[in-house]
């Protein structure tokens, strides 16, 4: 993957060089390749020469890394299309038909017959030929618009904006709002980007995952990593440096586990500060800091460790488990209710919750609901242990 390395092109010698051009002989960005091939003059051996489809469709079969390549290839090479000749057109441009409305009228009949999976394609055409295609409305906007909306947040130093993205349910506290704020706008990187360029992007084969690359300040890396939700797409991550990294968290958090189970509490947090701005607003890092800080007895800083964890993965069960136990050993039953609450929702078969719930609800007084919520569990497992015992506390006292 030649466009991880940070080596610039060698016409431009301002963008990443992310390919080998036949045509130059020179190592080149996306933006210089986009450049030469527009004219359809390049080798064909090169992959990344324009193809034409078999199918006859109207534009040529292109290789683009990103989105925003390929539309940005498609404005230089309609340049040249718009002066080519069409049969169906009897011999005329699609420049000739645009200057008046019959003319129009006729190419807008005749671009209706293609399909455009891509609505930026429409976008161009409109705007080469002064038409009014219609446009199909996006209702969720793509991966690479919302990465770049971040990154021009970032850049503008909106950081409450930025901070945004990131929260995942519609009542955060205005406190956490403040402590993501906080966290972005003292972020190493972020504080300083001034440029953005897009280097590539792509899906996993079930589409439910994608990722966007950019090169910061011509010359950090800086990944996004998103899920595909009811909602459309959301970032999930965030990475300072690329898919490599990414992958690479997994060893990382493998340790920060061993270092629990051995309570070596200097080793977690260093750990933990090592990797905290490669992966900012991370809920995994949130949640480990969250065990160490329960471990160092500093009950304040884990719960808000356990709670930024839960806003940035409102359905993550392990922080809410946390969270309801720390709350319970406070005796909180209150707050602890809440939290086992949420858990019953996102699983009505957990026993174990459904038995903490009615351990909640008796801490409240309310021992006939405990005793319900127990009865109601037996049922889901009759041979639970201590839904039995509390049940005959509650019952012999």
């Amino acid at each position: 993957m030649q466009w991880l390395k940070k080596e610039r092109c060698k016409v431009c010698s301002d963008e990443r060089s992310v390919r080998y051009c036949l045509r130059r002989n020179k190592e080149l960005g996306w933006k210089c390749c986009n450049g030469y091939r527009a004219d359809g003059k390049c080798p064909e051996a090169c992959p990344y020469s324009p193809k034409k489809d078999k199918s006859n469709a109207l534009l040529p079969i292109i290789k683009s890394d990103s989105r925003t390549e390929f539309l940005d290839f498609l404005e230089r090479y309609l340049h040249f299309w718009i002066y080519l000749s069409f049969p169906d057109l009897d011999g005329k441009t699609p420049y000739q038909l645009s200057q008046n409305s019959e003319g129009k009228s006729r190419l807008k009949d005749w671009l209706s017959g293609f399909s455009f999976l891509d609505s930026g394609i429409i976008v161009l055409l409109n705007k080469k030929l002064n038409l009014e295609l219609d446009i199909s409305e996006e209702t969720n906007p793509n991966t690479e618009t919302l990465a770049a909306n971040y990154l021009d947040a970032v850049i503008a130093h909106d950081w409450e904006a930025v901070a945004g993205f990131h929260i995942q349910n519609s009542d955060c506290p205005q406190d956490t709002i403040v402590l993501f704020t906080r966290q972005l706008m003292t972020h190493p990187l972020l504080k300083k980007v001034r440029s953005r360029a897009i280097i590539n992007a792509g899906f996993t084969q079930d589409l439910q995952q994608a990722f966007v690359y950019f090169e910061l300040n011509g010359k950090e890396n800086w990944t996004f990593i998103f899920v595909n939700t009811e909602a459309g797409w959301r970032i999930y991550q965030t990475i300072w440096g690329t898919l490599q990294d990414y992958y690479d968290q997994k060893n990382q958090f493998r340790e920060i586990a061993v270092a629990i189970s051995q309570k070596n509490e200097i080793a977690l947090y260093a750990r933990l500060d090592s990797i905290v701005n490669k992966f900012p607003l991370s809920a995994d890092i949130q949640y480990y800091y969250g065990l160490c800080y329960s471990l160092s007895n500093r009950i304040i800083d884990a719960k808000a460790a356990f709670q930024t964890a839960i806003t940035l993965e409102p359905n993550w069960r392990e922080p809410l488990f946390q969270l309801a136990f720390l709350s319970m050993n406070q005796k909180d039953y209150t707050t602890a209710l809440t939290h086992w609450e949420k858990l019953a929702q996102l699983d009505p078969q957990d026993v174990n919750v459904q038995n903490n719930i009615g351990v909640c609800l008796l801490g409240l007084g309310q021992s006939d609901k405990a005793k319900s919520v127990w009865l109601s569990a037996l049922q889901i497992d009759p041979n639970s242990e201590v839904l039995i015992k509390n049940l005959e506390h509650l019952q012999h006292g």
